[in-house]
């Protein structure tokens, strides 16, 4: 096929040059072995910002991404990486890693939308210690039948 042979290419068609496909298509850095890991944290206690503020308003877990996670957990113990375990530190408190599997930015996003109290191993450790120290409810004893006539 000819080039005269070719239609006409619409003005309203925005073709992106090879420039614009590279830079949109940039992948994501990985770290030293080729992967990158979603991790959560675990605060002790949980961070609330004022001793009267409501329940809601605390946060128990932090999700991140990282290429290299112990340069990452570096950058949250000096005070550079995310404001959320910043204010935890100026507040006192401590964090521990709970999790960490391999994953993406995308796997991130997906883990923040969710609870992260649900699928960590700390709180579920925590709840069953607790669950064991309470007793189990006792089940109402049965009641005996009445007289049919009285």
């Amino acid at each position: 096929m000819a080039a005269e042979d070719t239609p006409a290419r619409p003005d309203w068609l925005a073709i992106p040059t090879a420039a614009e496909e590279a830079r949109w298509a940039k992948p994501e850095p990985t770290g030293p072995s080729g992967d990158s890991v979603v991790y959560t944290l675990h605060f002790d206690p949980p961070y609330r910002p004022s001793p009267d503020a409501p329940q809601y308003k605390t946060a128990g877990h932090y999700t991140g991404w990282a290429a290299n996670l112990e340069k990452r957990l570096a950058e949250h113990e000096a005070g550079r990486g995310a404001r959320l375990t910043q204010v935890q530190a100026a507040a006192g408190g401590t964090w521990r890693v709970a999790a960490v599997e391999p994953g993406t930015r995308y796997r991130e996003r997906q883990l923040k939308a969710h609870s992260a109290t649900r699928r960590c191993p700390i709180c579920k450790a925590e709840a069953q210690g607790q669950a064991e120290a309470v007793p189990a409810p006792r089940r109402p004893e049965a009641e005996p039948e009445l007289e049919a006539g009285a």
